[in-house]
């Protein structure tokens, strides 16, 4: 336990390697391999960062990263870019803290251009919204109303809030089959107002 530390494996081998998926994997069956995640920092072409991190997912490597290179060269990058990789609200928050802009591509980017995405009335992110109220509109004129919060920690500490929204009727709604499956009564919805408003800035970027 005191060699795994976070991590959910390790190499017997070398103890400071993670077993990861590899995208080189030439038999296309999903081997695993002791691996590092290596993050390289660009700037005007030239490697200005570079760090070794155990864990598999770009998520949560740019906070100690950035540190890590701005520590170093005693220089803060005004932008970042970086792919959908490293989209969070970890991530963003973190940039928005030190006065950073954030050029990184939210991870439903692309899905959000289509033509079926943007017809699906069905999508909390396409149903109207009323700040006064703090509630949203189906394609039935109900209300889903703005009823709790729930907290989530992060590997680094970071707390997400979502907030969670339910319907006030679903009863004999002729949408029912084409709006949710769930095994609730009433249509609830979570999200992070503040990511949602996070990425649709960064979108706008």
């Amino acid at each position: 336990q005191t060699t795994l530390g976070k991590r959910k494996s390790y190499s017997k081998t070398d103890h400071d390697a993670t077993f990861m998926r590899l995208k080189e994997d030439h038999m296309q069956n999903g081997q695993l391999k002791p691996a590092y995640n290596v993050q390289i920092g660009v700037e005007s072409e030239y490697i200005i960062g570079l760090g070794l991190f155990p864990n598999p997912t770009d998520t949560t490597t740019l906070p100690p990263f950035l540190d890590r290179v701005q520590d170093k060269s005693g220089h803060r990058i005004e932008a970042i870019i970086a792919d959908a990789g490293y989209a969070s609200e970890e991530n963003y928050t973190y940039l928005e803290q030190n006065g950073q802009s954030a050029y990184i591509k939210p991870a439903d980017y692309e899905v959000r251009k289509t033509r079926k995405y943007r017809n699906d009335r069905f999508r909390v992110e396409n149903m109207p919204y009323d700040a006064e109220t703090d509630s949203f509109t189906c394609p039935n004129g109900k209300k889903l109303v703005h009823l709790y919060d729930s907290h989530r920690k992060s590997e680094n500490g970071f707390v997400t809030t979502k907030q969670n929204y339910v319907c006030e009727s679903c009863a004999g709604c002729p949408y029912r089959e084409k709006c949710y499956k769930g095994q609730y009564e009433n249509r609830k919805i979570s999200l992070s107002q503040t990511f949602a408003r996070q990425k649709r800035e960064a979108a706008e970027r």
